[in-house]
């Protein structure tokens, strides 16, 4: 109580006390120093990085799963990732969506745990656990401290190995599903996405085929089970761990946990086909009184083993990759035609898909498609300048130890490279092969790759504000078509 009696007596003491003498406030800084003492120039960026990927130490189980180490000491943590077949490209012909549902059921109920004990079981640990499905593989993911690593991996096995795939979980999830697929009818972006995807490859072709109210309605117990037994097969597998681990220490624990997966036939490979070139089409999808229309502009291009891929990489940084690439600074910055345009390689198995893409005012809709191929056509036709191109190298190079940085982030570009055949030594040699890209090299890839007058076009918008102008740019033949041909 004293000290703060104290504390008051000399706050009103200093109210009381005689003024201080004035004195004469210091001169402002004229406007010529004062800008004078701001930098005029960015900072220069240093060299990049070289950037070592510790080697992975492999083993393989007598059933033919492959076991990669990837030894990172500093925390006492443990990332793991198991790849395996069972990826989008997988699905039944008559089923798109199977292996993405398949995945996601994996972890609601495990080696005789329901989902709410599996959850519980991982939570007692510490422990995060997920999975999902991409376009070429499923994967799991098991992120846990070194000291309760070996129940993890148990429970990890057990939803790899052992889904129960409860009838109960399965009506929720599916119910879920449908009612995801019903609501994006009104997602002008996932219309988009779907028409583009269906219009670029064709329902025949495993990246073209769309999830529906109707496929998700037919989903099963049975379907699952089946799915899960065709593709969830060790031999067709890898699992990286990265973290803690010793591999003469932590591959016991790895045999206890997977050992007794039982090798199977895996189905070969779907057949990706590449879709022929076609001229330029504009497809128009209503969407009456939306303020925006949704552009996207593309075609199929290459694999991920493409032996262009560091210069794409370069390229597409320039292009539409970064925040200060064209089209963003085109579209957003000089016009403000959006608050984003972008691009990006879909790299897959078969050909993905190159896509440019935003949302742009409805008013401007005409106006963005032009800047859009201007810039497509300028990157093919124009070299790029030196200091432009420094940037982009920087951006992509600098970029790499971020992106690797986390056990977790390593663990899940090492899957990457396991999924596609890719050497694990992918990573020493990356900064060097970004760096040694040209002007050249990105004219030369630009014109392969980027095609503007091959291109598919798909606009989803308010169709009377936007197809008299659309129709007059004369870009390409216009159809119109409707928003339940590709969300129903």
């Amino acid at each position: 109580m004293k000290r703060y009696a104290g504390i008051l007596a000399g706050v009103l003491l200093a109210g009381c006390a005689p003024a201080a003498p004035e004195t004469a406030p210091p001169a402002a800084p004229s406007p010529q120093q004062a800008a004078a003492d701001y930098p005029t120039t960015a900072p220069v960026p240093g060299p990049a990085p070289t950037v070592r990927v510790p080697a992975p130490e492999r083993r393989t189980l007598p059933n033919g799963l492959t076991v990669l180490y990837v030894q990172r000491q500093e925390v006492p943590a443990v990332q793991a990732v198991l790849v395996t077949r069972g990826g989008q490209a997988d699905d039944p012909a008559g089923l798109p969506g199977l292996a993405s549902f398949t995945a996601g059921m994996l972890d609601e109920g495990a080696g005789g745990r329901s989902s709410l004990q599996l959850s519980d079981a991982l939570e007692q640990l510490g422990a995060n656990l997920t999975t999902s499905a991409g376009w070429d593989a499923a994967q799991i993911g098991l992120y846990v401290l070194r000291n309760r690593l070996p129940e993890a991996l148990q429970l990890m096995s057990d939803v790899v190995v052992r889904p129960d795939f409860p009838e109960s979980e399965v009506v929720r999830m599916r119910d879920v599903l449908v009612n995801e697929l019903t609501r994006a009818r009104d997602n002008p972006g996932a219309v988009a996405s779907n028409a583009f995807a269906a219009l670029v490859y064709g329902n025949e072709h495993p990246y073209g085929r769309l999830s529906t109210t109707a496929t998700a309605r037919s989903l099963d117990r049975n379907r699952l089970v089946q799915f899960h037994r065709s593709y969830y097969r060790p031999e067709s597998s890898t699992l990286i761990l990265v973290g803690n681990v010793d591999a003469a220490t932590v591959h016991p624990m790895v045999e206890r946990a997977f050992g007794g997966w039982q090798a199977g036939s895996v189905p070969a490979p779907a057949a990706l086909p590449t879709p022929p070139a076609a001229p330029t089409r504009i497809y128009l999808i209503d969407k009456p009184g939306a303020p925006q229309s949704e552009v996207r502009i593309g075609h199929p291009t290459v694999s991920r083993n493409n032996p262009d891929y560091f210069p794409m990489l370069v390229l597409n940084t320039l292009l539409g990759g970064s925040f200060t690439s064209r089209l963003q600074q085109n579209l957003r910055e000089t016009h403000g035609y959006t608050y984003g345009a972008r691009s990006s390689f879909g790299w897959r198995r078969g050909a993905g898909p190159f896509q440019a893409s935003a949302a742009v005012r409805t008013a401007v809709t005409d106006s963005s498609l032009i800047e859009f191929f201007s810039e497509l056509n300028r990157i093919r036709a124009e070299p790029v300048p030196a200091d432009e191109l420094a940037r982009a190298k920087n951006y992509v190079a600098l970029g790499l130890p971020r992106s690797l940085e986390t056990n977790t982030a390593l663990a899940v570009g090492m899957a990457d490279l396991a999924t596609h055949g890719l050497d694990a030594g992918f990573y020493d040699t990356y900064v060097e092969r970004v760096m040694a890209v040209t002007a050249a090299d990105i004219q030369r890839v630009a014109n392969r790759y980027v095609r503007p007058g091959e291109s598919t076009v798909v606009v989803v918008g308010d169709l009377k504000a936007i197809e008299p102008t659309v129709r007059a740019l004369n870009m390409g033949t216009v159809e119109v078509r409707s928003v339940t041909e590709f969300v129903q």
